[in-house]
């Protein structure tokens, strides 16, 4: 089982619980911690508990913004705390304020620490993560509702394995051309539009007519998202609807499209080589290869 999807499936039930009904969101979130913890052990075997309840704990504040059918004690909630958080255009400054009017309810714990990042996050328009020890903030670029994990479940094995084979036909034809793909684990459970290829750093070593002196790194994790989940006009992630054409996976279509994406990624860095980034960006499109817009990096703005 992919984690990130077991981390929200258990968001998901938690939130409908008829034993929960007079809970509050705060208390529902501890008991999606337990709830993904009991899933873990049974599904995961070793897992890192503190990462895994950091990990719940930001996924269920993102559902609890985001959620298309939101409690009314979440609605209340939210309404209170984007009101206050979009007070204060500096995170520290919010989260003293907060600190000081609600020291007899708050504790240094993660969840109360989600529960104020994400908000200011969403009030400012970024995103909370945790990679590396450390929380940040990150440009939001879209979230995935959760009608949309369960109509992807019955294919999620499926799907997985016909990218994954993609993949490995593309590391083939990277060896070829001379580069060398190394992958590392990294200490995430990652999101569930990303079906697991987000948990690993793909870094491309440069063949050695190249020259470069900084390897590139593959964001398979967003190439996937995008394949299978693209953002739709209204910021969200929503199936593809040539993939999934009346809701039924079309694999012939599922292979044509990722194997266009991930040649596309393959044939701009082989340009690379001989050609500067523009150029070969250029020559790329012309070739009627994908090129992505250039994105302009945002620095962390947490503390």
């Amino acid at each position: 089982m992919i984690p990130a999807f077991l981390i929200r499936a258990a968001i998901d039930y938690v939130r409908h619980s008829k034993a929960l009904s007079d809970s509050n969101p705060y208390s529902r979130c501890e008991e999606a911690v337990q709830a993904a913890t009991g899933l873990a052990k049974d599904k995961l075997g070793d897992f890192d508990e503190s990462l895994l309840e950091i990990a719940v704990a930001t996924n269920y504040w993102e559902e609890f913004f985001h959620a298309e059918d939101p409690l009314a004690d979440e609605k209340d909630w939210r309404e209170g705390l984007v009101k206050r958080s979009s007070n204060y255009d500096n995170f520290d400054a919010w989260q003293t304020w907060f600190k000081d009017s609600y020291k007899q309810v708050y504790r240094e714990n993660n969840i109360w620490t989600s529960v104020l990042m994400t908000a200011w996050a969403h009030t400012h328009q970024y995103q909370l993560n945790y990679s590396d020890n450390k929380w940040s903030f990150v440009p939001s670029r879209s979230y995935l509702p959760t009608s949309q994990i369960w109509k992807l479940e019955p294919h999620l094995e499926t799907i997985q394995e016909v990218i994954l084979d993609c993949w490995y036909k593309e590391l083939r034809a990277y060896f070829e051309l001379g580069f060398r793909i190394e992958t590392r684990s990294i200490p995430y459970f990652g999101k569930v539009e990303c079906l697991n290829f987000d948990t690993t750093e793909n870094i491309v070593h440069w063949p050695a007519r190249a020259h470069k002196m900084h390897n590139e790194k593959i964001d398979l994790g967003k190439l996937v998202a995008d394949i299978v989940f693209p953002v739709s006009d209204s910021w969200y992630r929503h199936l593809d609807n040539m993939i999934f054409a009346h809701e039924h996976l079309d694999v012939s279509a599922l292979i044509n499209r990722t194997s266009y994406v991930f040649e596309s990624k393959r044939h701009l860095l082989e340009l690379s080589v001989e050609n500067e980034p523009a150029k070969a960006r250029r020559k790329a499109s012309a070739e009627g290869w994908l090129v992505e817009e250039v994105e302009e990096e945002t620095a962390d703005v947490a503390s």
